[in-house]
């Protein structure tokens, strides 16, 4: 596997987590609304790390078996129809 593959993947999954975890933690504080967007944007912009590196690595790592790599485009797919669906966003209120 290509070195920069997890690392991607990993940094997406982190920035999610993290993003996720300081909106919760400022919807349950003092309700600050650009604190808010900050951890929507973080969490936005790791699920779009997570999603690419996913799929890049799909496509690009012929070093993987097949079956590793179908998974990889379709745990990418499911996150990039989830995130148009709309099942992940939070929205700005």
């Amino acid at each position: 596997m290509k070195s920069w593959i997890p690392g991607i993947v990993g940094l997406g999954i982190l920035l999610l987590l993290i993003g996720a975890a300081y909106y919760h933690s400022n919807y349950y504080g003092e309700q600050d609304q650009d604190a808010a967007k900050t951890a929507v944007l973080i969490k936005d912009i790791g699920i779009f790390l997570a999603a690419i590196g996913l799929a890049l690595g799909g496509l690009i790592d012929t070093e993987e078996d097949k079956f590793v790599r179908f998974g990889m485009l379709l745990a990418a797919a499911i996150i990039i129809g989830l995130l148009w669906g709309s099942l992940i966003s939070y929205g700005y209120s």
